[in-house]
Protein backbone atom coordinates (compact mmCIF):
# COMPACT_ATOMS: atom_id res chain seq x y z
CA UNK A 1 0.00 0.00 0.00
CA UNK A 2 3.02 2.32 -0.57
CA UNK A 3 1.34 3.65 -3.52
CA UNK A 4 -1.41 5.10 -1.60
CA UNK A 5 -0.25 8.07 -0.39
CA UNK A 6 1.07 9.34 -4.12
CA UNK A 7 -1.90 8.45 -5.70
CA UNK A 8 -3.85 10.82 -3.54
CA UNK A 9 -0.97 13.82 -4.05
CA UNK A 10 -1.24 12.82 -7.97
CA UNK A 11 -4.97 12.91 -7.63
CA UNK A 12 -4.84 16.41 -5.68
CA UNK A 13 -2.42 17.87 -8.35
CA UNK A 14 -5.02 16.96 -10.96
CA UNK A 15 -8.38 17.10 -8.96
CA UNK A 16 -10.40 18.21 -12.38
CA UNK A 17 -10.25 14.70 -14.11
CA UNK A 18 -10.18 13.15 -10.85
CA UNK A 19 -13.61 14.58 -10.41
CA UNK A 20 -14.74 14.01 -14.04
CA UNK A 21 -13.82 10.12 -12.82
CA UNK A 22 -15.56 9.88 -9.77
CA UNK A 23 -18.50 11.95 -11.02
CA UNK A 24 -18.45 9.64 -14.41
CA UNK A 25 -18.63 6.38 -11.57
CA UNK A 26 -21.22 8.24 -9.14
CA UNK A 27 -23.53 8.30 -12.08
CA UNK A 28 -23.45 5.27 -13.80
CA UNK A 29 -23.52 3.11 -10.39
CA UNK A 30 -26.49 4.74 -9.53
CA UNK A 31 -28.93 4.21 -13.09
CA UNK A 32 -27.09 0.83 -12.91
CA UNK A 33 -28.37 -0.32 -9.65
CA UNK A 34 -31.98 1.55 -9.99
CA UNK A 35 -31.85 0.04 -13.64
CA UNK A 36 -31.10 -3.58 -12.98
CA UNK A 37 -33.68 -3.59 -10.18
CA UNK A 38 -36.43 -2.41 -11.87
CA UNK A 39 -35.96 -4.95 -14.96
CA UNK A 40 -35.59 -7.78 -12.52
CA UNK A 41 -38.68 -6.59 -10.71
CA UNK A 42 -40.59 -6.46 -14.20
CA UNK A 43 -38.90 -9.80 -14.83
CA UNK A 44 -40.30 -11.22 -11.42
CA UNK A 45 -43.55 -10.19 -11.96
CA UNK A 46 -43.43 -11.72 -15.28
CA UNK A 47 -42.31 -15.55 -14.07
CA UNK A 48 -44.37 -15.57 -11.26
CA UNK A 49 -47.05 -18.63 -11.45
CA UNK A 50 -50.26 -17.56 -12.42
CA UNK A 51 -51.88 -21.17 -10.47
CA UNK A 52 -53.25 -22.08 -13.21
CA UNK A 53 -52.26 -25.38 -15.81
CA UNK A 54 -51.02 -22.55 -18.22
CA UNK A 55 -50.33 -25.02 -21.15
CA UNK A 56 -53.99 -26.75 -21.19
CA UNK A 57 -56.39 -23.56 -20.06
CA UNK A 58 -58.21 -21.66 -23.07
CA UNK A 59 -60.97 -19.24 -22.56
CA UNK A 60 -64.18 -18.59 -25.26
CA UNK A 61 -66.04 -14.88 -24.50
CA UNK A 62 -69.40 -15.84 -26.36
CA UNK A 63 -72.76 -14.78 -25.98
CA UNK A 64 -75.89 -16.75 -24.76
CA UNK A 65 -78.53 -16.03 -28.19
CA UNK A 66 -81.46 -17.19 -26.67
CA UNK A 67 -84.32 -15.01 -24.60
CA UNK A 68 -83.25 -14.04 -20.92
CA UNK A 69 -85.64 -16.86 -19.42
CA UNK A 70 -83.62 -19.43 -21.89
CA UNK A 71 -79.98 -18.36 -20.79
CA UNK A 72 -79.60 -20.43 -17.39
CA UNK A 73 -81.09 -23.63 -19.24
CA UNK A 74 -79.03 -22.71 -22.55
CA UNK A 75 -75.77 -22.07 -20.35
CA UNK A 76 -75.98 -25.61 -18.86
CA UNK A 77 -76.75 -27.02 -22.40
CA UNK A 78 -73.71 -25.44 -23.41
CA UNK A 79 -71.28 -26.81 -21.22
CA UNK A 80 -72.47 -30.30 -20.87
CA UNK A 81 -71.97 -30.51 -24.38
CA UNK A 82 -68.02 -28.48 -24.06
CA UNK A 83 -67.52 -31.33 -21.31
CA UNK A 84 -68.69 -33.61 -24.02
CA UNK A 85 -66.03 -33.01 -26.19
CA UNK A 86 -62.87 -35.70 -26.73
CA UNK A 87 -59.92 -34.16 -25.59
CA UNK A 88 -61.74 -31.88 -22.87
CA UNK A 89 -60.85 -32.68 -19.02
CA UNK A 90 -63.02 -29.81 -17.35
CA UNK A 91 -65.41 -26.69 -18.73
CA UNK A 92 -66.84 -24.49 -16.50
CA UNK A 93 -68.38 -20.56 -17.10
CA UNK A 94 -66.56 -17.65 -15.34
CA UNK A 95 -67.80 -14.09 -14.65
CA UNK A 96 -63.93 -13.24 -15.66
CA UNK A 97 -60.24 -14.38 -16.98
CA UNK A 98 -57.18 -13.98 -14.81
CA UNK A 99 -54.88 -11.47 -16.32
CA UNK A 100 -57.32 -10.69 -19.52
CA UNK A 101 -58.70 -7.68 -17.94
CA UNK A 102 -61.79 -8.59 -17.55
CA UNK A 103 -62.92 -9.28 -14.28
CA UNK A 104 -64.60 -7.52 -10.47
CA UNK A 105 -63.19 -6.34 -7.65
CA UNK A 106 -64.55 -6.42 -4.52
CA UNK A 107 -64.18 -4.88 -0.72
CA UNK A 108 -62.99 -7.65 1.96
CA UNK A 109 -64.06 -7.13 5.74
CA UNK A 110 -63.31 -9.30 8.39
CA UNK A 111 -66.01 -7.58 10.54
CA UNK A 112 -70.04 -6.36 10.07
CA UNK A 113 -70.53 -2.84 8.68
CA UNK A 114 -67.04 -1.82 8.96
CA UNK A 115 -65.05 -0.61 6.57
CA UNK A 116 -62.82 -2.44 3.90
CA UNK A 117 -59.86 -4.48 4.91
CA UNK A 118 -58.55 -4.74 1.38
CA UNK A 119 -59.62 -5.36 -1.93
CA UNK A 120 -59.83 -8.84 -3.77
CA UNK A 121 -60.56 -10.08 -7.73
CA UNK A 122 -63.65 -11.54 -8.11
CA UNK A 123 -64.64 -15.32 -10.34
CA UNK A 124 -67.81 -16.78 -10.11
CA UNK A 125 -68.48 -19.80 -11.81
CA UNK A 126 -69.78 -23.77 -11.01
CA UNK A 127 -68.54 -26.44 -9.12
CA UNK A 128 -66.06 -27.17 -11.93
CA UNK A 129 -64.36 -23.39 -12.07
CA UNK A 130 -61.27 -24.55 -9.86
CA UNK A 131 -60.61 -27.67 -11.65
CA UNK A 132 -61.01 -25.83 -15.19
CA UNK A 133 -58.99 -23.08 -14.07
CA UNK A 134 -56.40 -25.92 -12.58
CA UNK A 135 -55.96 -24.05 -9.40
CA UNK A 136 -55.02 -26.38 -5.87
CA UNK A 137 -57.10 -26.05 -3.39
CA UNK A 138 -54.56 -26.20 -0.05
CA UNK A 139 -57.08 -25.95 2.97
CA UNK A 140 -60.69 -26.77 3.91
CA UNK A 141 -63.02 -28.19 1.48
CA UNK A 142 -64.48 -28.02 -2.54
CA UNK A 143 -68.00 -26.22 -2.45
CA UNK A 144 -70.66 -28.74 -2.00
CA UNK A 145 -73.66 -29.18 -4.92
CA UNK A 146 -76.14 -27.39 -2.56
CA UNK A 147 -73.94 -23.69 -2.88
CA UNK A 148 -74.05 -23.45 -6.49
CA UNK A 149 -76.44 -20.72 -7.75
CA UNK A 150 -77.52 -19.43 -10.96
CA UNK A 151 -78.08 -15.46 -10.83
CA UNK A 152 -78.11 -13.05 -14.30
CA UNK A 153 -75.21 -10.78 -13.25
CA UNK A 154 -73.37 -9.45 -10.04
CA UNK A 155 -73.21 -13.26 -8.53
CA UNK A 156 -70.66 -11.54 -5.48
CA UNK A 157 -73.92 -10.43 -4.27
CA UNK A 158 -75.58 -13.80 -3.39
CA UNK A 159 -72.55 -15.78 -3.06
CA UNK A 160 -73.28 -17.84 -0.08
CA UNK A 161 -70.35 -20.03 0.37
CA UNK A 162 -66.94 -18.73 -1.09
CA UNK A 163 -63.28 -19.82 -1.12
CA UNK A 164 -60.09 -17.24 -1.15
CA UNK A 165 -56.38 -17.89 -2.17
CA UNK A 166 -53.69 -17.98 0.59
CA UNK A 167 -52.44 -14.31 -0.40
CA UNK A 168 -55.62 -12.92 0.65
CA UNK A 169 -56.17 -14.94 3.51
CA UNK A 170 -52.63 -13.68 5.15
CA UNK A 171 -53.80 -10.71 4.27
CA UNK A 172 -56.72 -10.85 6.83
CA UNK A 173 -55.12 -13.48 9.07
CA UNK A 174 -51.59 -12.70 8.73
CA UNK A 175 -50.09 -15.97 10.10
CA UNK A 176 -52.74 -17.97 11.04
CA UNK A 177 -54.29 -18.36 8.03
CA UNK A 178 -55.63 -21.49 8.03
CA UNK A 179 -58.23 -20.00 10.72
CA UNK A 180 -60.10 -18.49 8.15
CA UNK A 181 -61.41 -21.78 6.81
CA UNK A 182 -64.83 -21.92 8.40
CA UNK A 183 -64.72 -17.73 9.09
CA UNK A 184 -67.30 -15.37 7.69
CA UNK A 185 -66.04 -12.70 6.42
CA UNK A 186 -68.00 -9.78 4.31
CA UNK A 187 -67.85 -9.06 0.99
CA UNK A 188 -69.33 -5.35 0.09
CA UNK A 189 -70.54 -5.91 3.40
CA UNK A 190 -72.53 -8.85 3.09
CA UNK A 191 -71.76 -12.27 5.10
CA UNK A 192 -69.95 -15.28 3.12
CA UNK A 193 -68.54 -18.43 4.39
CA UNK A 194 -65.12 -19.10 3.66
CA UNK A 195 -64.84 -22.62 2.74
CA UNK A 196 -61.34 -23.07 1.18
CA UNK A 197 -58.48 -21.54 0.26
CA UNK A 198 -56.65 -21.54 -2.94
CA UNK A 199 -52.99 -22.22 -3.35
CA UNK A 200 -52.39 -19.20 -5.91
CA UNK A 201 -54.90 -17.74 -8.23
CA UNK A 202 -54.59 -14.13 -10.15
CA UNK A 203 -56.69 -11.56 -10.69
CA UNK A 204 -57.96 -9.71 -14.09
CA UNK A 205 -55.38 -7.17 -13.81
CA UNK A 206 -51.99 -8.08 -13.79
CA UNK A 207 -50.49 -4.68 -12.50
CA UNK A 208 -52.57 -4.56 -9.76
CA UNK A 209 -50.98 -4.39 -6.65
CA UNK A 210 -53.14 -7.12 -5.18
CA UNK A 211 -53.22 -9.58 -7.79
CA UNK A 212 -52.89 -12.11 -6.35
CA UNK A 213 -56.20 -11.51 -3.81
CA UNK A 214 -58.93 -13.93 -5.35
CA UNK A 215 -62.33 -14.83 -3.98
CA UNK A 216 -64.21 -17.96 -5.51
CA UNK A 217 -67.84 -19.04 -5.78
CA UNK A 218 -70.25 -21.06 -6.94
CA UNK A 219 -72.17 -18.67 -8.78
CA UNK A 220 -72.78 -18.99 -12.27
CA UNK A 221 -74.19 -15.81 -13.95
CA UNK A 222 -76.28 -16.48 -17.67
CA UNK A 223 -75.59 -13.16 -18.66
CA UNK A 224 -75.35 -11.69 -22.31
CA UNK A 225 -71.71 -11.84 -22.62
CA UNK A 226 -70.24 -15.47 -20.82
CA UNK A 227 -66.68 -16.63 -20.28
CA UNK A 228 -66.35 -20.71 -21.07
CA UNK A 229 -63.36 -21.58 -19.53
CA UNK A 230 -61.80 -24.93 -20.94
CA UNK A 231 -59.12 -27.23 -19.88
CA UNK A 232 -57.96 -29.85 -22.18
CA UNK A 233 -56.04 -32.72 -21.44
CA UNK A 234 -51.87 -31.96 -22.76
CA UNK A 235 -51.43 -31.43 -26.55
CA UNK A 236 -55.14 -30.90 -27.35
CA UNK A 237 -55.85 -27.12 -26.80
CA UNK A 238 -55.96 -26.54 -31.04
CA UNK A 239 -58.02 -29.83 -30.89
CA UNK A 240 -60.48 -28.97 -28.73
CA UNK A 241 -60.79 -25.30 -29.55
CA UNK A 242 -61.88 -26.46 -32.95
CA UNK A 243 -64.67 -28.37 -31.97
CA UNK A 244 -65.66 -26.11 -29.15
CA UNK A 245 -65.65 -23.29 -32.08
CA UNK A 246 -67.84 -25.46 -34.63
CA UNK A 247 -70.07 -26.42 -31.87
CA UNK A 248 -70.63 -22.99 -30.53
CA UNK A 249 -71.24 -21.50 -33.82
CA UNK A 250 -73.80 -23.86 -35.28
CA UNK A 251 -76.25 -21.95 -32.91
CA UNK A 252 -78.06 -19.07 -34.88
CA UNK A 253 -77.34 -15.82 -33.20
CA UNK A 254 -73.79 -17.28 -31.28
CA UNK A 255 -71.21 -14.24 -31.64
CA UNK A 256 -67.73 -15.36 -30.15
CA UNK A 257 -66.09 -12.26 -28.97
CA UNK A 258 -62.78 -13.60 -28.44
CA UNK A 259 -60.98 -16.33 -27.77
CA UNK A 260 -57.28 -17.42 -26.13
CA UNK A 261 -55.10 -20.01 -24.71
CA UNK A 262 -54.18 -19.06 -21.30
CA UNK A 263 -50.08 -18.53 -22.11
CA UNK A 264 -51.52 -15.86 -25.29
CA UNK A 265 -53.65 -13.97 -22.18
CA UNK A 266 -50.09 -14.27 -20.26
CA UNK A 267 -47.86 -13.09 -22.81
CA UNK A 268 -50.17 -10.58 -23.80
CA UNK A 269 -50.77 -8.89 -20.00
CA UNK A 270 -47.06 -8.72 -19.77
CA UNK A 271 -46.23 -7.48 -22.93
CA UNK A 272 -45.93 -4.16 -21.90
CA UNK A 273 -43.42 -5.09 -18.87
CA UNK A 274 -41.69 -7.20 -21.24
CA UNK A 275 -40.60 -4.55 -23.38
CA UNK A 276 -39.58 -2.76 -20.84
CA UNK A 277 -37.58 -5.39 -19.26
CA UNK A 278 -36.11 -5.55 -22.72
CA UNK A 279 -35.43 -2.19 -22.98
CA UNK A 280 -34.19 -1.02 -19.45
CA UNK A 281 -31.26 -4.03 -20.20
CA UNK A 282 -30.65 -2.46 -23.67
CA UNK A 283 -29.95 0.51 -21.06
CA UNK A 284 -27.80 -1.18 -18.97
CA UNK A 285 -25.70 -3.14 -21.87
CA UNK A 286 -25.44 0.72 -23.79
CA UNK A 287 -24.66 2.39 -19.74
CA UNK A 288 -21.89 -0.21 -19.05
CA UNK A 289 -20.39 -0.34 -22.79
CA UNK A 290 -20.19 3.57 -22.46
CA UNK A 291 -18.72 3.60 -19.27
CA UNK A 292 -16.17 1.32 -19.75
CA UNK A 293 -14.97 3.20 -23.22
CA UNK A 294 -14.99 6.60 -20.50
CA UNK A 295 -12.65 4.55 -18.04
CA UNK A 296 -10.67 3.81 -20.89
CA UNK A 297 -10.24 6.94 -22.44
CA UNK A 298 -9.60 9.08 -19.20
CA UNK A 299 -7.27 6.17 -18.03
CA UNK A 300 -4.81 6.54 -21.17
CA UNK A 301 -5.00 10.21 -21.24
CA UNK A 302 -4.09 10.26 -17.29
CA UNK A 303 -1.25 8.12 -17.99
CA UNK A 304 -0.18 9.93 -21.29
CA UNK A 305 0.03 13.02 -19.55
CA UNK A 306 2.14 10.88 -17.07
CA UNK A 307 4.47 10.14 -19.14
CA UNK A 308 7.54 11.74 -17.37
CA UNK A 309 6.54 10.30 -13.89
CA UNK A 310 6.61 6.70 -15.26
CA UNK A 311 9.77 7.13 -16.84
CA UNK A 312 11.22 8.49 -13.84
CA UNK A 313 10.33 5.62 -12.17
CA UNK A 314 11.35 2.80 -13.98
CA UNK A 315 14.57 4.61 -14.41
CA UNK A 316 14.73 4.16 -10.48
CA UNK A 317 14.22 0.58 -10.95
CA UNK A 318 10.44 0.35 -10.35
CA UNK A 319 9.31 -2.97 -12.57
CA UNK A 320 6.09 -3.18 -14.92
CA UNK A 321 4.58 -4.93 -12.55
CA UNK A 322 4.85 -2.05 -9.55
CA UNK A 323 3.42 0.12 -12.66
CA UNK A 324 0.26 -1.53 -13.08
CA UNK A 325 -0.40 -1.95 -9.69
CA UNK A 326 -0.42 1.63 -9.29
CA UNK A 327 -2.84 2.41 -12.13
CA UNK A 328 -4.75 -0.40 -10.83
CA UNK A 329 -5.08 0.86 -7.87
CA UNK A 330 -5.57 4.63 -8.92
CA UNK A 331 -8.81 3.48 -10.92
CA UNK A 332 -10.15 1.10 -7.64
CA UNK A 333 -9.75 4.46 -5.35
CA UNK A 334 -11.55 6.62 -7.81
CA UNK A 335 -13.97 3.83 -8.13
CA UNK A 336 -14.32 3.35 -4.57
CA UNK A 337 -15.27 7.28 -4.07
CA UNK A 338 -17.49 7.42 -6.74
CA UNK A 339 -19.39 3.84 -5.64
CA UNK A 340 -19.72 5.70 -2.08
CA UNK A 341 -21.44 9.13 -3.98
CA UNK A 342 -23.48 6.59 -5.95
CA UNK A 343 -25.37 4.57 -3.56
CA UNK A 344 -26.30 7.77 -1.86
CA UNK A 345 -27.59 8.76 -4.84
CA UNK A 346 -29.42 5.46 -5.90
CA UNK A 347 -31.39 5.35 -2.40
CA UNK A 348 -32.40 8.79 -3.10
CA UNK A 349 -33.51 8.03 -6.29
CA UNK A 350 -34.68 4.64 -5.18
CA UNK A 351 -36.58 6.41 -2.38
CA UNK A 352 -38.27 8.77 -4.76
CA UNK A 353 -39.22 5.92 -7.38
CA UNK A 354 -41.27 4.07 -4.48
CA UNK A 355 -43.18 7.52 -3.51
CA UNK A 356 -43.85 8.31 -7.01
CA UNK A 357 -44.74 4.79 -8.23
CA UNK A 358 -45.55 2.66 -5.67
CA UNK A 359 -42.20 0.63 -6.08
CA UNK A 360 -40.34 -0.91 -3.49
CA UNK A 361 -37.14 0.33 -2.75
CA UNK A 362 -33.11 -0.85 -3.62
CA UNK A 363 -32.12 -4.03 -1.61
CA UNK A 364 -28.56 -3.32 -0.01
CA UNK A 365 -27.92 -7.15 -1.91
CA UNK A 366 -27.79 -4.65 -5.13
CA UNK A 367 -25.93 -2.08 -3.74
CA UNK A 368 -22.90 -5.15 -3.39
CA UNK A 369 -23.56 -6.48 -5.92
CA UNK A 370 -23.58 -3.30 -7.90
CA UNK A 371 -20.39 -1.90 -6.26
CA UNK A 372 -18.12 -5.42 -7.19
CA UNK A 373 -19.76 -5.11 -10.69
CA UNK A 374 -18.72 -1.26 -11.18
CA UNK A 375 -15.06 -2.38 -9.49
CA UNK A 376 -14.84 -5.09 -12.20
CA UNK A 377 -15.73 -2.55 -14.92
CA UNK A 378 -13.21 -0.52 -13.45
CA UNK A 379 -10.43 -2.81 -13.29
CA UNK A 380 -11.07 -4.37 -16.97
CA UNK A 381 -11.51 -0.99 -18.79
CA UNK A 382 -7.55 0.16 -16.91
CA UNK A 383 -5.55 -3.01 -17.23
CA UNK A 384 -4.94 -2.22 -21.15
CA UNK A 385 -3.92 1.65 -20.30
CA UNK A 386 -1.73 0.12 -17.87
CA UNK A 387 0.02 -2.25 -19.27
CA UNK A 388 0.56 -0.13 -21.79
CA UNK A 389 2.22 2.18 -19.40
CA UNK A 390 4.65 -0.71 -17.85
CA UNK A 391 6.03 -1.38 -21.21
CA UNK A 392 7.64 2.55 -21.68
CA UNK A 393 11.32 2.08 -21.86
CA UNK A 394 12.88 4.36 -18.99
CA UNK A 395 15.33 5.66 -21.89
CA UNK A 396 12.60 6.59 -24.09
CA UNK A 397 10.22 7.84 -21.29
CA UNK A 398 13.29 9.93 -20.05
CA UNK A 399 14.22 12.09 -23.18
CA UNK A 400 10.98 14.03 -22.90
CA UNK A 401 12.53 15.00 -19.77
Amino acid sequence: MKDFLPILKSLKSNYGASLLFIFQVAITFTILVNAIYLALDKRESIARPSGLDEQNVLYIATNLPVEEASQASQLDQDLDNLRALPGVEYASVSSGVPLSGWGRFIEIATKPDSKYDTFSGYYGGDLNLLKALGAELIAGAEFSPSAELTVRTDGYRDAIDIMITKSLAQSLYSEQWEQVVGKTIYINNKPQRVVGVIDRLQAAWPTWVVVEHVVLAPVKEADSMVYYIIRTQPNQQSAVLEQALSYLTALHGRKIDKYETFEQVKANAYSAENAASNTLFGVIGGLLLVTALGIFGQSRYSIIKRTKLIGIRRAMGASKGQIVRYFVLENAVLCAIGIVIGIIAAIVLSNAFSSAFELGTVPPSYMFFGSLCTILLGQVAVLYPAFKASQLSPAIATRTV
